[in-house]
């Protein structure tokens, strides 16, 4: 594997990026991370370990810990919203129009 200098990973990154496969799975990382970010830091907000949401949830430790390192796979937007509504929070969906600069991550507010 190429070993890539720090000042160069953006560079670099933005290379990978032509790659129409990489592109598609870099961007669903970065949902995946952004979304298990949200949770966690909503979560702590709320001064609840991942075993208090859990029991909220009626569901395992274990799998508010996946959800929370974005390594859950099904997830589902009933299970979004069960989430939110144990963290005293809503679901807002939007489709934004993307800027060339920034086209490769979902961000979530």
């Amino acid at each position: 594997m190429k070993k890539v200098r720090l000042e160069n990973v953006g560079i670099d990154l933005r290379e990978k990026l032509k790659d129409k496969e990489f592109k598609r799975l870099y961007e669903f990382e970065c949902a995946k991370v952004a979304l298990a970010q949200k949770i966690a830091e909503l979560r702590q907000d709320r001064h609840l370990k991942q075993v208090d949401l859990a029991k909220k949830l009626g569901v395992s430790q274990q799998f508010v810990s996946q959800i929370e390192t974005g390594e859950e796979k099904n997830l589902t937007i009933e299970t979004l919203i069960k989430i939110a509504q144990s963290l005293g929070r809503g679901i807002s969906i939007s489709f934004p129009k993307l800027s060339k600069r920034h086209s490769s991550c979902l961000r979530v507010t």
